[in-house]
């Protein structure tokens, strides 16, 4: 049994511990059951809140942009997708790249390796027979290719490669550049088993200075987070100064046979709007800090003198700022109608831009892609008054992939077939490309719409009815690219490229080397030279004998 020092101060006030147990025990009673009452309610509406909270979550939309969707103005809504669009993940397509500019501007230590392979299909064998016929015999090639690496570390850069035909091995030259004793070095292993020196001394001077100017241009360059801030600034902006937004509730979003329900909404931007958002990206420009020391960094990395380059920043500060008051713009356009189809994600699933111009004429550029279960619509189409250009589809999504057919059409014509395996949409939205498209054209209407330049050789075009089968799976830090180009649906040749990127690593400078600026030591290096293993890897690689004989001219 609970003691006096262990109950509430207000309960040993009113009970007195000498009256009876039962007195007691009554008013105990009363007490917890109100406290315990009360509890109860509390704790039932936090349980609800939290069910209603994940349930929202589970439903897939996440709360912030549940809040957004139900609660934002029309305006606020719009700003708010398309900011999510362009700056909401460190992943996507523009942020992405970006980073890419980023890195690739301010860190020149890197190393490249390629693969490039050229390989000759039935139909190519087939030309190439013709082709001896008027006297060039290219019947013995079957393949082509180049591997090379490039490797750079501490301003010293090393080309290693190796030139194959028919799937032998030629030649493998070499080039390695010295920064700091300012020389070049070359060596062709299958020739000469020294290395050939260029004395770079003469150009020191220059040298250096370009040396130097690299340097300050990869110190110039803005990093990855100076960029986004930049970016992030000028695209809130811009949304932030859009006004005229309608939202329609329940919009259906048609891709050909597929159809999605989505909130539109509509943006209309007339010259006033225009001049609106000019005038305050103009204002900002004009005294924002970063923007100048991007601009006189950069001027002075390229070997301007700092007073030009204050003088070039102040004549653009003039011309900005007298923007920043122009009264009209003379667009030569009554309109733009912006339509954006956004999904229960907040994800803007279609584009609709409806150009008007000063004549009523309309032209619409749409961008869209439906999903319904597992069924997926697509289109991309360019419409006006004369001429709709559309390709469309549909196709099957399943793990994050689309696989499908689709069909570009000009004037109702079927221009061209395009099929679809496999086509990694979640890698898309980050900037790469991986899947397997294969791309058959089958009609001449549309190639009405070519250079009048190139409409002389349509005939030509059409009979032989090209087309292409690419398989690609390509990131930013490597890429496999696989092309083949086809007539009449048969293979004409392959192109193949393989590469990968990563940090450079130190490069190696020769200790000895044959000087060949000196006139005496470059003849002496020359005809030292030893053709013998070219020539027979020539011969193993099935090269006619006519054209070995050319190359023993040099020995």
């Amino acid at each position: 049994m609970r003691t006096e020092a262990s109950l509430p101060l207000s309960l040993t006030s009113k009970v007195d511990m000498r009256s009876p147990g039962e007195e007691f025990m009554k008013i105990s009673k009363e007490k917890h059951l109100n406290n315990a009452g009360k509890l109860s309610v509390g704790v039932i509406i936090a349980m609800a809140a939290v069910a209603v909270v994940a349930l929202i979550f589970i439903a897939g939309g996440g709360f912030s942009k549940t809040v957004h969707k139900t609660f934002d103005s029309p305006k606020k809504y719009f700003s708010y997708v398309e900011k999510q669009a362009i700056l909401g993940k460190k992943d996507s397509s523009v942020l992405s790249r970006v980073n890419d500019a980023s890195e690739f501007y301010t860190n020149t230590d890197r190393y490249l390796k390629e693969e490039i392979t050229l390989t000759v299909g039935e139909k190519g064998e087939s030309y190439l027979r013709l082709l001896k016929e008027t006297g060039v015999d290219l019947s013995w090639l079957t393949s082509a290719g180049i591997a090379y690496t490039v490797n750079s570390k501490d301003n010293n850069l090393e080309v290693k490669s190796t030139i194959t035909l028919n799937e032998k091995e030629i030649i493998s030259p070499e080039v390695i550049l010295d920064s700091q004793k300012k020389a070049i070095y070359a060596k062709i292993p299958e020739l000469a088993k020294d290395y050939a020196k260029y004395d770079l001394e003469e150009y020191g001077e220059k040298f250096d200075e370009f040396l130097e100017m690299a340097e300050k241009m990869k110190a110039a360059y803005p990093d990855s987070k100076d960029m986004k801030k930049l970016l992030t600034k000028y695209v809130k902006l811009v949304l932030d100064n859009v006004e005229n937004v309608e939202r329609t509730r329940g919009a259906v979003l048609e891709c050909e046979e597929v159809s999605q329900k989505c909130t539109l909404l509509t943006v209309t931007l007339k010259e006033e709007d225009f001049l609106k958002i000019l005038k305050a990206v103009c204002s900002e420009a004009v005294k924002d800090e970063n923007l100048k020391k991007i601009y006189m960094d950069f001027g002075q990395a390229a070997g301007q003198d700092e007073d030009d380059v204050e003088k070039s920043y102040d004549e653009m500060i003039e011309e900005l700022e007298k923007m920043s008051d122009v009264e009209e713009l003379h667009l030569r356009m009554e309109k733009l109608v912006i339509e954006l189809y956004v999904d229960g994600d907040g994800k803007i699933v279609g584009r609709v831009y409806n150009f008007v111009d000063e004549d009523g004429d309309k032209t619409s550029v749409k961008l869209a892609t439906a999903t319904k279960g597992s069924k997926a619509g697509f289109e991309l189409s360019v419409k006006n008054d004369e001429t709709t250009a559309k390709m469309a589809g549909t196709g099957k999504l399943s793990g994050g992939k689309v696989t499908g057919d689709y069909a570009l059409k000009v004037n109702g014509e079927k221009i061209l077939t395009l099929s679809v395996e496999k086509f990694d949409l979640s890698a898309f939205e980050k900037g790469n490309l991986k899947g397997h498209f294969t791309c058959q054209f089958e009609g001449d209407e549309g190639l009405g719409l070519l250079p009048r330049t190139l409409q002389r050789y349509t005939s030509t075009f059409s009979a032989l009815s090209p087309g292409f089968d690419l398989i690609c799976d390509i990131t930013d830090k490597k890429h496999e690219i696989d092309l083949g180009v086809l007539t009449n649906e048969e293979e004409l040749f392959r192109i193949k490229l393989k590469g990968s990127i990563k940090s450079g690593t130190k490069v190696k400078i020769p200790g000895k080397a044959v000087d060949v600026t000196d006139q005496s030591d470059l003849k002496d290096f020359l005809e030292g030279m030893n053709w013998d293993k070219v020539l027979d890897a020539l011969e193993s690689a099935d090269v006619p004998k006519s054209y070995r004989e050319m190359l023993n001219r040099f020995q």
